[in-house]
């Protein structure tokens, strides 16, 4: 005779997310007493089947949904509890053996704080941050991308919300949020395949979104920030900021609290850096040619001229992103003179709560070419506005040099390691810098050969001005000049940087600001994203479409 089995020592609590269980959640805390485990069929909350539970014996969470006797068991259960909520938990199991059958049936009132945040907003999903680098997080930008249902969200640009829990009372605050790159992929015109048992969950419309906001978190710690949408009624937010972009075209004027940047009308290049901070220092070049701040990334291959893409005027393609977060620009086409053989990317982004300007570009061949130059990194000043120069030794501490003291163009003045971390143009005359921080370098081949590389490093020059640039492949202040280096078609550099003006202490030269930047940049926050079942999903596990069939393989 089959035995049922209810334990009389059930707790039930209603917990806010935490890093262990990042979502609204029920935890049922009990002893089995006997020598019999029970496998969980069924767990309804209030008459609604619930698929998202996990089971645990002990702290240690069990596979199969199983329910151990002897020790603590305890089972999470996904639900989106809201305070004062009364709640009626009811879960069946049975043994292996099927003679005996589990039953868990209580009631709760859910607490008066920490519940769900607004029920207007059907759904979530949590993104979990997660700090490694030890260094504390302070509007850190996040940014990561979102795919959801379709028929889940109607305008993520209006309905979205994010909001931070705390993790010690779990009450929500809404946080200022991004949305980006909207893109929706629909399963009409899909033609049905009769042979493929899954097709009806296989594709599913979704829309998938970019989404960047500012997180805080503790060195070595994690903090919850919760996503939601599905609230058709949801009207378009409107988040006070200070980050100011003005103008038309190309010729931006972007400008926070530290900063105000100056593009270049022709070729959107960083024409100009405004400093704050206190310090009022303009940085800027303005000597030669298109007279630009950022240059490269730059190429040449005579007879041809030597090009930058501060040359554009204009570039081919142009896109401007502005919001409450962070201004973007994006510039691609090819070099001038080099409409076969090149293809460039730049994209700088400006937020609203932070110092620096990140920069990320790519320089692709498309054709084979012979080149003298092909360049990167590269930031031009007019030598009245700094005097000093300094960079990460490999010891993690700072090398300074009067720039002068170093030998004159057209020789290096200082040749450093292509990937050192940072290095910074400064003055104590003002007590001001600009930083540059190289956090990604990646060169490869897209058929899958080596990628070519021939010279490589960073180099510090002046003359009228000053210059530090990362050749790639450079023969031209070589002991040979003359000589032209074959770089085949498929080969791509891409890079990121940061410019990141900044105050100097005349009397404590100290330039750990940027060392932490450079951590924080090229250890960015672990970003997981975690979310709910929805009932179209597969009960189990749904085979992928491939060439020739295969068994997954048993324990």
């Amino acid at each position: 005779m089959s035995k049922i089995i209810r334990p009389s020592n059930l707790e039930v609590n209603c917990i806010f997310p935490i890093r262990e269980h990042p979502f609204y959640h029920l935890r049922l805390t009990f002893r089995l007493e006997g020598e019999i485990d029970y496998q969980i069929k069924q767990v309804k909350v209030n008459g609604q089947r619930v698929r998202d539970f996990r089971t645990y014996h002990n702290f240690s969470v069990l596979k199969d949904y199983c329910v151990r006797s002897g020790g603590l068991s305890y089972i999470v259960i996904r639900w989106n509890w809201k305070n004062g909520e009364k709640l009626n938990i009811d879960i069946s199991g049975e043994s292996k053996d099927g003679e005996n059958t589990l039953s868990l049936k209580c009631g709760v009132k859910a607490p008066s704080q920490g519940g769900y945040w607004n029920p207007a907003w059907e759904y979530y999903a949590s993104i979990v941050c997660t700090e490694t680098a030890r260094i504390a997080r302070q509007n850190e930008p996040v940014h990561t991308s979102l795919a959801v249902y379709g028929d889940r969200i109607q305008d993520p640009e209006r309905e979205l919300r994010i909001v931070s829990v705390d993790p010690e009372s779990g009450i929500c605050r809404e946080v200022p949020s991004q949305v980006t790159e909207i893109n929706h992929f629909s399963t009409d015109g899909l033609e049905k395949d009769p042979r493929d048992e899954f097709f009806s969950v296989r594709y599913q419309s979704t829309t998938t979104f970019q989404l960047a906001f500012y997180a805080d978190i503790p060195a070595q710690s994690t903090r919850i920030y919760l996503a939601f949408y599905g609230n058709p009624k949801a009207v378009l937010p409107n988040y006070s900021g200070i980050l100011k972009v003005e103008g038309e075209g190309l010729g931006l004027s972007i400008e926070n609290s530290y900063y105000k940047t100056l593009l270049s009308p022709k070729s959107g290049a960083i024409d100009e850096i405004h400093m704050k901070m206190g310090v009022n220092q303009v940085f800027s070049h303005h000597l030669e040619t298109n007279g630009a701040l950022h240059w490269n990334p730059g190429l040449y291959a005579p007879p041809r001229q030597w090009i930058h893409a501060s040359d554009w005027d204009p570039p081919a393609n142009y896109e401007m992103i502005s919001g409450p977060v962070f201004a973007s620009t994006r510039r691609s086409g090819a070099f001038q003179d080099y409409d076969k053989e090149s293809n460039v990317s730049i994209t700088y982004r400006f937020y609203e709560r932070v110092p620096w300007i990140h920069m990320s570009s790519k320089i692709e061949i498309k054709k084979d070419i012979a080149v003298k130059a092909l360049r990167n990194g590269e930031i031009v000043l007019n030598r009245e506005l700094v005097d000093e120069f300094a960079w990460r030794l490999a010891n993690g501490k700072a090398g300074t040099m009067v720039i002068t003291d170093g030998p004159r163009h057209p020789e290096h003045a200082k040749v450093l390691p292509p990937d050192t971390p940072w290095t910074c143009f400064f003055t104590r005359k003002h007590g001001c810098g600009l930083g540059m921080i190289t956090s990604k370098l990646a060169d490869f081949c897209v058929d899958g050969g080596m990628p070519k590389i021939y010279n490589r490093y960073s180099y510090l020059q002046w003359g009228p001005w000053v210059y530090y640039a990362r050749p790639l492949v450079y023969t031209f202040a070589s002991n040979n000049p003359g000589k032209l280096v074959h770089v085949p078609a498929g080969n791509i550099y891409y890079e990121e940087m940061a410019f990141v003006p900044m105050r100097v202490d005349p009397q404590n030269l100290d330039f750990q600001n940027l060392e932490h930047l450079y951590i924080k940049l090229s250890k960015p926050l672990d970003v997981q994203i975690v979310e709910d079942t929805d009932p179209r999903a597969p009960e189990g596990w749904m085979p992928p479409v491939l060439v020739e069939e295969f068994e997954e393989m048993d324990d």
